[in-house]
């Protein structure tokens, strides 16, 4: 669980520290001022020695991964990570968490002097003999992780063969699964809601999922895995007919499922969410949070989410407000001209806030 985090040179963000993390937390802020962007550092950071997540974090947002045409690299497909684009920084994700301790990761991208030893080709062709060559044929992202006494490098290699990593990285230290709200991203979420539902069945797991999922639909009976052509859809029987695609019982049930199926696969682990409210009526906010307090604690899962809503933030205050421990945070990204911070409100803080009226969102 992590307890401190620190990204620089990340995307939007120059330097921003978060202390205090605990074990649900809120992340609030005006539009584009990076809370999915921190999730996404969060994420990188658990997926620790694998550099191939920084082309899965820009899958989210909807961005192709690079390909080779006729020989040629376009721009370097990891540059919408480096903070301004510019690709001479180093991207820095330090997190302190209980599993294993403190982990620096650095991402930066390879010159063209040290890519031939890397890859074992020229880094650049094209051109006659004797001349500097003007089409590049490989691009190298290194990524280095320092943890206690244990240090690594990897790297994600581009070039006419495709996309790998070399040398093959170790497992993350924990499980970690990133939700986000992007249509485009449904599908392959789908997939995985299936795999991880039936991992959770195989285990005797999938009756807590049923419990939470009846909070929304209380006519549920069960939930079961169905093919539909070539795609396999978890469906929900009401009791009075065929069983429906959880798709089209609505999207908020579609969302609490993909939320606690994640929270129960991750057991000592992390889930991290974009946009919690998305799909849910205000009136069910106080039962989702609820839902996600009580299996995070059960599965010992720490839960990092975002939202615009002030409802949602007020939800989540309640529902941890009627338990002990109050194990939940909220921070509000705050930009000042271009420096963006985290302002972090506790229990007693955040009461005051909502109580008094002043703008936590």
């Amino acid at each position: 669980m992590y307890k401190a985090f620190r990204v620089r040179k990340f995307r939007c963000f120059d330097d921003l520290a978060v202390d205090g993390l605990e074990r649900v937390n809120l992340i609030a802020g005006v539009n584009n001022v990076g809370k999915t962007a921190l999730l996404e550092a969060v994420f990188l950071h658990c997926a620790a020695y694998n550099p191939e997540m920084v082309l899965r974090i820009d899958g989210f947002r909807g961005v192709a991964a690079a390909r080779v045409e006729f020989g040629r690299l376009g721009h370097s497909p990891w540059e919408l990570v480096f903070n301004r684009f510019d690709t001479a920084k180093t991207v820095v994700l330090e997190g302190q968490n209980t599993v294993s301790g403190r982990r620096v990761l650095e991402l930066r991208t390879v010159g063209e002097s040290e890519v031939a030893k890397i890859v074992g080709v020229p880094p650049l062709m094209g051109a006659e003999e004797g001349e500097r060559a003007a089409i590049p044929m490989a691009q190298v992202l290194e990524l280095r992780y320092e943890e206690d006494e244990r240090k690594g490098v990897s790297h994600l290699v581009l070039d006419s063969q495709g996309i790998r990593v070399q040398p093959f990285p170790p497992p993350p230290p924990f499980p970690a699964y990133f939700i986000s709200t992007r249509s485009f991203a449904a599908r392959e979420a789908a997939r995985e809601d299936v795999q991880l539902y039936g991992q959770l069945e195989i285990r005797g797991e999938h009756e807590q999922i049923l419990e939470v999922l009846r909070m929304i639909e209380p006519r549920l009976r069960r939930v079961a895995a169905i093919a539909i052509g070539k795609e396999v859809i978890l469906h929900g029987d009401l009791g009075w007919g065929p069983m429906l695609p959880l798709p089209v019982m609505g999207e908020g049930i579609v969302r609490l499922a993909a939320l606690i199926v994640r929270i129960a696969s991750a057991r000592d682990g992390v889930v991290l969410l974009d946009e919690f409210e998305n799909g849910l009526h205000y009136a069910a906010l106080p039962l989702v949070w609820r839902a996600v307090r009580d299996v995070a604690r059960r599965f010992n899962v720490q839960v990092l989410t975002t939202t615009h809503s002030r409802e949602c933030i007020v939800a989540a205050h309640q529902a941890f407000s009627e338990t002990f421990p109050y194990d939940f945070r909220l921070y509000r990204l705050d930009r000042v001209d271009d420096a963006i911070s985290a302002v972090m409100y506790d229990q007693e803080t955040l009461a005051a806030a909502i109580e008094t009226g002043l703008e936590v969102r």
